[in-house]
């Protein structure tokens, strides 16, 4: 089992991103912040109708961002995971 820390930084591309986890309504939501001033981005991992998970930006519009960030918290995840 993934012990989920309440926050921790990862890398991105060239920054370094701080993310924030909260449970709501017993679904975890990621809080990223970024270093270069844009607004912080809330995201959460959904299951679609074909079953697929996916990463969903709250509110909906920022998915660009959401996706690959998403593919990078799961990474960050399992290398936690392989390292206990």
């Amino acid at each position: 089992m993934i012990v989920l820390p309440d926050e921790f930084q990862m890398d991105w591309g060239e920054m370094k991103l701080d993310v924030k986890i909260h449970t709501t309504n017993e679904r975890k939501v990621f809080e990223v912040a970024f270093p270069d001033g844009r607004p912080r981005l809330f995201m959460s991992r959904s299951v679609i109708a074909s079953g697929q998970k996916i990463w969903m930006s709250i509110p909906e519009g920022r998915q660009k961002e959401a996706l690959p960030i998403g593919k990078v918290i799961v990474n960050y995840f399992q290398q936690q995971q392989n390292q206990q």
